[in-house]
């Protein structure tokens, strides 16, 4: 029952911390456009930076919580998630999954995917790969002394604001980018009222599935005080279960037209609230999402005791496969949209991202113990073993399969070293 628990409030918080960012996205995309703030900024600075909240708030969450020895296993644990899982299956995908004119997905030959350009990414912006590279060594350099201290988290600061500095210098001469976030609606424009009302289901079901369970394991009184205990104290959980309630208020609202079957805006109907409401509910979302990062460390360190396996692992494989879902998503997303060069600049802003701004906070909050050591080791080198490549693969500016295939062998043979 005691392990039950656990698993179920670190499925549960993770999920949640990956719907709410989600729904954060959408409201600062919509306070942005309000603002009339650039197509660029929107794109690379609120949606880029969205899809790395779950590891940001994790992490955070682990330095304030009195286990900072997780905060290397997850964040390299998610760059090897992103390059294995995003980046691997999104090259492989490209070799079999080509969007035709008529909008659907037609499966093509390795030849064609050639003669029609599809794997050509000649135009498009390398820095991500470069400093995404440059970030994995220098941690690993930084990192033999088995601490990374503020001097560390000043230089990573550094670095991360110069980078976002050239990206956007770059961008001015450049056309805005499609935003290709997993939450902005591609509403089917059929008429079949059972077909609307089964996907905003899909959407809201486990939802109200979650709230439900949740509300399960508070009655049982066995079930409550573990709550309490993974929680560290009552705030946090409360933040916990409002945030599910207000997840599924969220959903309803943003599906409501296509629960009646009257179809719905293609953009989300939390993103055209009131800029002074919406900034409300970006507080409220922030406390749920760094709540539900408590909790994410407060069972995960549970589950690691019940089951005998270090805590480190499990952040870095189980932790950084679900807090990354949401780049895993997005990369999909844009192979299925034919939009493949988006696929190299989403993937590597997101781990320059991961491994210089979030190390750089929770070196700034406490010094980081144990980063050259056990899975945190294991977790850097796999990060740079599978991030190099990718700079020969600048020089041809070609995706090939052997590539993708490789990438997400890698990240297998990383799953079997962390238990092994």
């Amino acid at each position: 029952m005691i392990v039950a628990t656990h698993v179920g409030l670190l499925v549960l918080s993770v999920y949640l911390i990956v719907k709410s960012s989600d729904s954060l996205v959408d409201l600062a995309s919509g306070i942005g456009r309000k603002a009339k703030l650039s197509d660029y900024f929107i794109g690379s600075f609120i949606v880029g930076i969205g899809t790395s909240l779950p590891e940001l708030f994790t992490s955070v969450a682990a330095a304030n919580s009195g286990s900072p020895e997780l905060v290397s296993p997850n964040i390299f644990g998610t760059v090897i998630a992103n390059l294995g899982l995003g980046f691997g299956l999104g090259v492989l995908a490209l070799f079999f999954f080509v969007r035709a004119e008529d909008g659907r997905l037609r499966v093509f030959t390795r030849a064609h995917a050639f003669s029609n350009g599809y794997l050509n990414f000649g135009d498009t912006n390398a820095s991500p790969v470069i400093f995404a590279s440059l970030s994995v060594l220098l941690t690993l350099v930084l990192c033999l002394d088995n601490k990374f201290g503020r001097l560390d988290a000043v230089l990573f600061a550094v670095l991360y604001i110069t980078f976002m500095g050239w990206q956007f210098y770059q961008s001015r001469s450049q056309q805005p980018a499609e935003i290709p976030h997993p939450t902005s609606k591609e509403i089917s424009h059929t008429r079949s009222k059972q077909s609307l009302f089964a996907k905003a289901l899909r959407v809201i079901l486990p939802t109200g599935i979650a709230l439900l369970f949740a509300g399960v394991l508070f009655i049982i009184p066995d079930a409550r005080q573990e709550l309490f205990e993974v929680a560290t104290g009552g705030f946090a959980l409360y933040c916990f279960m409002g945030g599910l309630l207000l997840l599924l208020i969220f959903q309803i609202w943003d599906y409501l037209p296509e629960l009646r079957g009257t179809g719905g805006p293609e953009s989300s109907n939390v993103a055209n609230v009131p800029i002074l409401m919406g900034i409300l509910l970006l507080g409220l979302i922030i406390a749920v999402l760094y709540s539900s990062g408590v909790i994410v460390v407060g069972s995960l360190v549970k589950l690691s005791e019940d089951l005998g396996i270090n805590s480190g692992a499990l952040a870095a494989s189980a932790l950084a496969i679900g807090t990354s879902l949401p780049d895993i998503v997005v990369a999909l997303n844009v192979t299925r949209r034919g939009r493949h060069k988006l696929l190299v600049g989403h993937i590597f802003q997101s781990n320059v991202f991961d491994a210089l701004l979030i190390m750089a906070v929770c070196g700034f909050i406490i010094p980081l113990p144990d980063v050259a050591s056990g899975p945190s080791m294991i977790c850097i080198v796999a990060s740079v073993i599978l991030t190099l490549p990718m700079l020969w693969t600048l020089r041809s500016r070609k995706l090939t399969a052997l590539g993708g295939m490789g990438l997400f062998i890698g990240f297998l043979v990383f799953q079997f070293l962390l238990y092994g």
